[in-house]
C-alpha cells in the first residue's frame, strides 16, 4: 500500500486507541505508579492483546459491512430491544465518564496555571464546534492531532523524570493476592476497552470507508494493522505515565492539583507538571469527543434514529449536566477512588456489546467470507471471558 493510500485510511482504530488513554485510564496509570512503581508494567503490556483482539474484530466488521453502525447492525440483524440492551447501559456509564473526563481535563489545567470557569467551558465550546462539522472524515482530522500531542506530552514528563531501574528486571514484575492488588488489576482492565469503543471503532470505520469506496480486502488489511500499531502503542502510553509517576508520595492526594505539581516538581523537576498538564488534557478531551460519538452512535442507530441533530441533541444533554457537575465539584482528585471503582466494574458493562460482536463477526450471512473461522472465534471469545471475568472478581474484593 502506498504511503498516500495509507495517510487517507489513517484514523479510526488509531483515534480511539488513543483516546483509550483517557483521564480515568491516566489516574487508573498514576495510580500504579504511586502504588507499585514499575510493578503493573509486565500487565499493562500483556493488556494490548486483549485489546487488539476485541477492537480487531470491531474494525473487521466495520470494514465489511460499510455504511451501517454497530448499532445499525445489532437491530437490523436481532432486534430492535437488543440493540438497545447492548447500548443504554453503555449511555448510563458515559454520563458518569463525562464527568471524570471533565474533572482530568480541570485538573491539568489547574496544573498549568488555567482556571476551571476557563478551561470547563472552552473545551465544552470546542468540542461542540468539532461535532457541528457532521462529517466524520472532518470530525476526524482535529482528534488525529491531538492523539499525537498526548503521547508526546507524556513522554516528554517521563524523559524529565527518567528511568528509575533499582532491582533489574524484577522492577517491572509485581505480583500479590491481596485484595487491593486484584481490585488495582480489575481497574487496569476496565481501562483498557471501555463499551463506547466497540461501537465507536466499528461504525467510524464502517462511516469512513464506504465514503472512500474501499474494497473490503484492502479494509481489512488496514485496520487490522492499525488496531495492532493503536494497541500496542497506547498501552505503552499507559507504562510512560506509570513509570513518570513513580516516586510519588503515597497518599498525597495525587489528584490535587497543587499537590500534584509540587511531586512532579520533586521528582522530575521543572516544566515536568507543564508536560504532564497538558497531557491530561488532551487525553480528557479525545475521550470526550470519541465518547460522545460512540455513545451517540450506538444509542441511536439502536434506535434507527441516527441523525447528526440528534446526535448533537444527545451530545448536550449528557455534556451540560456533567459540565456543570464538574465546575461544582470543589475537589475534582475527590474523584479518584470513584474512577477506579468505576474502571474496575466497566469490564461487566462491556458483556452485552462484546457478545453481540462476537455474534456479528462469526455470522456468515452478515460477514459473507470474511466471518471469523473456528480458531478466531475461539480466541474472540476467550478473551471477552477473561476480560468480564475481572470485573466480576472486583465485586468481591
Amino acid at each position: 500500500m502506498k504511503l498516500r493510500d495509507a495517510l487517507v485510511l489513517f484514523g479510526p482504530a488509531w483515534v480511539i486507541m488513543m483516546a483509550d488513554v483517557d483521564a480515568s485510564s491516566v489516574i487508573t496509570a498514576v495510580t500504579n505508579g504511586e502504588m507499585y512503581g514499575y510493578g503493573m508494567i509486565f500487565f499493562l503490556l500483556i493488556l494490548s492483546i486483549p485489546l487488539f483482539i476485541i477492537q480487531d474484530a470491531m474494525g473487521r466488521i466495520g470494514s465489511t459491512v460499510e455504511g451501517y453502525g454497530f448499532g445499525d447492525l445489532i437491530r437490523m440483524h436481532f432486534s430492535k430491544r437488543m440493540a438497545v440492551l447492548a447500548s443504554f447501559p453503555m449511555f448510563g456509564i458515559d454520563i458518569f465518564t463525562y464527568v471524570v473526563e471533565y474533572a482530568g481535563i480541570g485538573i491539568g489545567a489547574l496544573i498549568i496555571g488555567i482556571p476551571l470557569y476557563i478551561s470547563l467551558p472552552t473545551i465544552f465550546v470546542i468540542h461542540l464546534l468539532i461535532l457541528l462539522l457532521k462529517e466524520y472524515t472532518r470530525i476526524e482530522r482535529p482528534l488525529i492531532v491531538v492523539s499525537f500531542i498526548l503521547p508526546i506530552a507524556f513522554i516528554g514528563e517521563m524523559l524529565l523524570r527518567g528511568v528509575q531501574i533499582h532491582d533489574g528486571l524484577q522492577s517491572f514484575f509485581y505480583f500479590s493476592s491481596s485484595h487491593n492488588y486484584i481490585f488495582f488489576l480489575a481497574a487496569n482492565v476496565g481501562a483498557v476497552i471501555m463499551p463506547f469503543m466497540l461501537f465507536y471503532q466499528s461504525s467510524a470505520t464502517s462511516y469512513k470507508y464506504t465514503k472512500l469506496k474501499m474494497k473490503i480486502d484492502d479494509g481489512i488489511r488496514w485496520s487490522r494493522k492499525e488496531t495492532l500499531t493503536g494497541a500496542f502503542f497506547s498501552e505503552l502510553i499507559m507504562v510512560v505515565i506509570e513509570m513518570g509517576s513513580t516516586g510519588i508520595h503515597r497518599n498525597s492526594g495525587v489528584f490535587n492539583a497543587e499537590s500534584l505539581s509540587q511531586n512532579l516538581l520533586t521528582i522530575a523537576g521543572p516544566y515536568s507538571h507543564i508536560f504532564f498538564g497538558i497531557g491530561l488534557i488532551m487525553a480528557g478531551f479525545l475521550a470526550l469527543v470519541t465518547i460522545s460519538l460512540g455513545s451517540s452512535w450506538g444509542t441511536l442507530e439502536s434506535l434507527g434514529k441516527y441523525t447528526h441533530r440528534n446526535m448533537v441533541i444527545l451530545y448536550m444533554t449528557e455534556s451540560i449536566p456533567a459540565l456543570i457537575l464538574t465546575l461544582l465539584i470543589s475537589h475534582p482528585q475527590s474523584m479518584v477512588f470513584f474512577v477506579l471503582e468505576l474502571m474496575s466494574l466497566s469490564p461487566i458493562v462491556l458483556l452485552l456489546p462484546g457478545i453481540m460482536g462476537g455474534l456479528i463477526v462469526t455470522n456468515k450471512k452478515i460477514m459473507g467470507k470474511y466471518a471469523y473461522g473456528p480458531f478466531a472465534e475461539a480466541i474472540y471469545w476467550i478473551t471477552l471471558i477473561v476480560m468480564v471475568s475481572f470485573g466480576v472478581l472486583s465485586i468481591f474484593v
